[in-house]
C-alpha cells in the first residue's frame, strides 16, 4: 500500500496534510507567502478542504501538474485542480499543440 510501499514518503505527507487542519499551522504557511498575515486577523474558520491529486499506480508516486492522455479520438486533462488555470488560453493552447502530435 501507499503506506510502505509507494516511491515517496506517503506518511510525512499525510502528516503534513493532517497538521493543516490546524489553524494555526495554515496561518504559519501563509505568513512565509504574505506580509500582514496573523491569526488574530481570521475570525471565522471554515472546515478544511480536500483536493483529490492523481496517483501513478505504476510508479508509486503522486502527480505533482497536469497529465494529458489521449490518442487521435480523445484527450483527457487528468489532475486538473485548478479551473482558472485550465480554462486559460495559454493552457488550451498547450492541449491543442498534444491534440495536433497525438494525431500525428
Amino acid at each position: 500500500g501507499l503506506l510502505t510501499g509507494a516511491g515517496f514518503d506517503f506518511r510525512r505527507l499525510a502528516m503534513e496534510e493532517v497538521a493543516k487542519y490546524s489553524r494555526g499551522k495554515m496561518v504559519a504557511l501563509a505568513s512565509v507567502l504574505a506580509e500582514g498575515v496573523a491569526e488574530r486577523n481570521y475570525y471565522k474558520w471554515g472546515r478544511p478542504g480536500i483536493r483529490a491529486q492523481l496517483l501513478d499506480i505504476t510508479k508509486k508516486k503522486l502527480e505533482m501538474d497536469f497529465v494529458l492522455e489521449g490518442d487521435n479520438r480523445s484527450m483527457h486533462v487528468l489532475n486538473a485542480v485548478s479551473p482558472a488555470f485550465t480554462c486559460s488560453l495559454p493552457f488550451a493552447g498547450h492541449v491543442c499543440d498534444h491534440i495536433d502530435n497525438a494525431m500525428g
